[in-house]
């Protein structure tokens, strides 16, 4: 170093000044490829996360879609099947009151296979939306609880259309002749247009109840997939009947076990698990 020194001394000013001003050069020069090859690569990781958050928001919104559309079929197939055993009540019981009073009545428009197609449609509907939702818990594991809320309103439903219908509605109903017109009709006593009416209120009620989590399920899945999207979140509906469950997923746990102990759903899950549970100790046994 010291001989370095000696010899850089020994050297004329003004060689001394263009080494220190090559010197210079060069470490400026290197600064700046370091500098802009830093550049360089800051804007390709830049790039890059900026092409896969792109990615990750197409995902989120085809997610979204899917969920939106199947819920929406939902939707439309309960509200069908509401309006038609609505419109079932007020014919039935218009048919049944007039025939009381012994005076000319419509014969109710309403079929028990359309009721029987209608509730095919709505099963099929909340079956693909329950196959979805399973199919989509990376979302979030905890919208499983629309499962549940889902399953419930199926086992409703069948209870209805496979028990409660043929026992009170289908007598009910007229029935078309294979070569057109109808077979004779006579409609129900007002007791069991009443009864009638209450069994297809019941199944309404619980189609307005997978109404409701279908609205739920869409709420939850805006704030999940779209929230930081836009900037907001969704606040949860509020019932006027605070009997009625609101689904969201930070009560999933609490929705979960109200289903368990509080339906006729939960009720028969518990049975079916404890007779397995039976049988299987005595197999072990």
């Amino acid at each position: 170093m010291s001989t370095v020194c000696t010899w850089f001394n020994a050297l004329h000013p003004e060689v001394q000044a263009a080494i220190i001003g090559a010197i210079a050069t060069g470490l400026a020069a290197l600064i700046g490829i370091l500098t802009v090859s830093h550049q360089i690569r800051s804007q390709a990781r830049q790039a890059r996360d900026a092409v896969a958050e792109g990615e990750r928001r197409k995902i989120k919104a085809a997610l979204y879609d899917e969920i939106l559309t199947s819920s929406r079929d939902l939707s439309d197939a309960a509200i069908e099947l509401s309006n038609q055993l609505r419109m079932t009540n007020l014919d039935v019981t218009l048919a049944a009151r007039a025939a009381t009073l012994g005076v000319q009545f419509n014969t109710p428009s309403a079929r028990f296979i359309r009721i029987m197609q209608l509730h095919e449609t709505f099963s099929s509907c909340a079956l693909r939306l329950i196959f979805l939702i399973e199919s989509r818990r990376i979302i979030d594991p905890r919208i499983i609880v629309f499962r549940t809320a889902l399953s419930s309103v199926l086992h409703d439903a069948r209870q209805y259309m496979f028990s409660d219908a043929i026992a009170y509605v289908m007598p009910a109903l007229p029935v078309d002749a294979p070569n057109g017109g109808l077979f004779p009709y006579d409609p129900p006593s007002v007791e069991a247009a009443e009864i009638l009416c209450i069994h297809n209120d019941q199944m309404i009620e619980s189609l307005n109840d997978a109404i409701s989590y279908t609205e739920d399920l869409l709420t939850e899945m805006q704030n999940c997939l779209l929230g930081d999207l836009f900037g907001n979140q969704i606040n949860a509906r509020e019932p006027i009947d605070p009997d009625k469950q609101v689904i969201t997923l930070s009560n999933s746990d609490l929705v979960e076990k109200w289903f368990e102990n509080n339906t006729a759903w939960g009720v028969d899950i518990a049975k079916a698990e404890a007779a397995a549970r039976a049988r299987f100790e005595r197999e072990e046994a």
